[in-house]
């Protein structure tokens, strides 16, 4: 019996042993889980087609590349590139922006470089006649949770000839054309959550705009309809997938997009 309570005792023992060292090797995997938040981070994502402001950027497979930069410790000052490439090869585009966010308030200004169907694209030119680039003023602002509606107004700043129009002296002037756009979440922190969107345009000063294939005419709506967002599961990841349906009723268009972010 003596020997059997030894016995007992070392076994206790050996077991309580065992458990302070899983203890200890367990919180120690989880302490180099623990990480600070970076001030640098990339993301990748996939897209059925690229959809801007109504608008059909790549009308097919599109890889997309997000690399953004905090300037400061809260992360209210932002730096970065946008890329987008289409799987056929046609489809090219590399973006700059630098923005400030707080609270629910945003302001950008983004340089885009679309150099799809260009052979020689000029990365550094920016005459004002010439150049590809397209200098886009962003701002968004989404009111407090009980009424939860958000609001963004986009100006175009500088377009070379894209967004010029002759006036009566033959020069060309900047149209600064204007995408304001009003969406609501009707259904948020469920398993499918949906919003709805609608997209207007006009010029600031201009008879048309970019947006409008109509030429003739200036205000239009060129971008409504709804998205669908929820998390798939993958191994062990969750996956952000979004559908969204769009109806461009100006240029008389309709998509429906699929698009997932990897990471």
């Amino acid at each position: 019996m003596k020997k059997f309570i030894i016995a007992v005792v070392i076994s206790l023992t050996g077991l309580a042993g065992y458990a302070q060292k899983t203890t200890v090797l367990t919180s120690i995997a989880a302490a180099k889980e623990v990480t600070s938040p970076s001030p640098i981070d990339f993301n990748v994502g996939l897209e059925t087609s690229h959809l801007w402001r109504g608008l059909v950027i790549n009308d097919g497979m599109t890889a997309t590349g997000f690399v953004h930069l905090a300037l400061d410790k809260n992360q209210n000052f932002t730096t970065g590139v946008w890329g987008g490439a289409g799987f056929d090869g046609d489809y090219r585009e590399i973006n700059y922006y630098v923005q400030y966010k707080k609270n629910n308030l945003s302001i950008a200004l983004w340089d885009l470089f679309n150099t799809t169907g260009i052979e020689s694209p000029m990365v550094f030119n920016y005459d004002k006649l010439t150049t590809t680039h397209i200098i886009d003023l962003r701002t968004s602002y989404r009111f407090p949770v009980a009424f939860p509606i958000r609001i963004e107004a986009d100006v175009l700043l500088y377009t070379g000839t894209n967004d010029r129009e002759l006036d009566t002296n033959n020069d060309y002037n900047s149209r600064y054309s204007t995408y304001v756009e009003l969406s609501y979440p009707v259904v948020e922190n469920q398993k499918v959550n949906v919003s709805l969107y609608v997209g207007g345009v006009f010029s600031l000063d201009g008879s048309s705009n970019l947006y409008r294939a109509d030429q003739s005419k200036d205000f239009g709506i060129v971008n409504t309809g709804f998205q669908l967002t929820k998390e798939i599961s993958l191994l062990n990841y969750k996956l952000p997938v979004s559908a969204t349906a769009m109806w461009n009723p100006a240029n008389k268009i309709a998509r429906l997009q699929l698009a997932v972010s990897l990471f």
